[in-house]
């Protein structure tokens, strides 16, 4: 504003006629015409420079505007840059817990295998029992053949159906025990049946269970067929009852570990939700920061293009985008010229030229406008003219066809050479 104040005076200076001249007094009436419409040009040209003045100041009003909002997207970049960073340490603390439920999964598959292995070999122990009942079978009937031939077959008779009766009772409790073995075999199937990995290993079991059962089953027969061998029935009775118990131990642990593995799988497919969840919300908030980077580089672009921000020739905060500086740096540099501009215009001097020299300092290889505000600055503090040479020097360095510089530097070097008034 004060240059564009100075430059209407000029040229009001230039229009006025020259009143004060030494020329004798004119008293014709066409002299008196050229001077009322001399006042009238001066009047058109003012009225013009006026318009062009207001015009200036809604483009100034407009950039001021701009400006602003580009360091609200500047400061909402940073904020979800931020907020990017934390969403990855997020993710990345997600997968190793899915990496260790993972392990802990493997360890269920582990167990799993063990307990097939377990009931491979008590499948053994029933084959090696059934061949022992096969044998002794065969060596009973042989003896009983020799020794009971002409027995009556009354006695033989009840005592072959009271073999049939009690070994049947046997058998009826051992298919029992047999079924509920079966029954939370199954319960546990339809538990693991969650975890789709474990799945194949689950029917293998179930499939090898059940032949297990067949094979009882023809044991139990066999048994009733044995006439004379209820102790040896007995025997192998007890000793299956042993292993019944210890497989009804290890099915209730298998509960419990089951129970166990479900919660850590809901628990797993909570967490694995809210992981889609953020990353749907991170996906959407990456394709906002992509559309406010690019409504920014078409913002730059415009600013870039438009008179006013000529690098050689503007005076504005804008001018600072052109600065092949990082991103951070420019909006540090905005910041400052702006708080320091504030001062400036406010008659606080001093504090603006130390603004502008710590905006300088920052980039001092770029930031010539800066050194040229600093120079505005110092030229306003009495005996600081010299000062004020040496930064519009320093902002030529960077720039040297920069011509509010050059303009500075000139005016700066006029007033240096002509000699000081002495006063009383």
């Amino acid at each position: 504003m004060l240059r564009k104040t100075s430059l209407l005076i000029l040229l009001l200076i230039s229009f006025v006629p020259a009143v004060y001249a030494d020329e004798p007094e004119v008293t014709a009436e066409a002299p008196a015409q050229a001077q009322v419409s001399a006042v009238d040009e001066l009047a058109v040209k003012e009225n013009s420079l006026n318009e062009k003045a207001a015009q200036l100041e809604a483009l100034a009003s407009s950039l001021a505007e701009r400006e602003s909002a580009l360091a609200k997207n500047e400061r909402a970049l940073a904020s979800q840059a931020s907020q990017f960073e934390e969403k990855l340490k997020e993710i990345s603390g997600t997968s190793m817990i899915l990496f260790g439920r993972e392990s802990k999964i493997n360890d269920r598959e582990k167990e799993i295998m063990s307990r097939e292995a377990g009931l491979a070999r008590r499948e053994m122990t029933f084959a090696e029992e059934t061949k022992k009942f096969a044998e002794n079978s065969a060596s009973l009937a042989a003896r009983e053949a020799d020794i009971a031939k002409r027995e009556s077959e009354l006695a033989a008779r009840e005592a072959e159906l009271n073999a049939k009766i009690s070994a049947k009772e046997q058998a009826d409790k051992l298919s029992e025990r047999e079924l509920e073995l079966v029954k939370r075999e199954a319960a546990l199937v339809e538990r693991e049946n969650i975890q789709g990995k474990l799945a194949a290993r689950e029917k293998e079991l179930d499939a090898k269970t059940a032949e297990l059962n067949t094979r009882e089953e023809e044991v139990a027969k066999r048994e009733a067929s044995a006439e004379m061998q209820m102790k040896n029935v007995s025997e192998a009775v007890k000793e299956l009852n042993e292993q019944t118990a210890g497989a009804v131990k290890k099915d209730s642990q298998l509960a419990a570990l089951s129970a166990e593995l479900e919660n850590k799988n809901k628990k797993l497919t909570d967490n694995a939700t809210a992981l889609a969840n953020k990353e749907a919300a991170f996906i959407n908030r990456e394709k906002e920061i992509n559309a406010k980077a690019a409504e920014l580089e078409e913002l730059e672009a415009l600013i870039k293009e438009l008179p006013a921000f000529a690098p050689n020739n503007s005076t504005e905060a804008a001018l600072i985008l052109t600065y092949k500086i990082p991103a951070q740096t420019r909006r540090e540099l905005i910041a400052m010229q702006r708080t320091a501009y504030q001062k400036y215009n406010a008659g606080r001097v001093t504090q603006a030229l130390e603004d502008y020299t710590k905006a300088y300092e920052t980039a001092p290889k770029a930031n010539y406008l800066a050194a040229y505000w600093a120079g505005l600055s110092a030229e306003r503090i009495r005996n600081k003219r010299e000062e004020a040479l040496t930064w519009a020097n320093r902002a030529l360095e960077i720039n040297p066809d920069y011509k509010p510089a050059l303009e500075l530097k000139k005016r700066l070097e006029t007033r240096n050479a002509a000699p000081r008034r002495r006063t009383k």
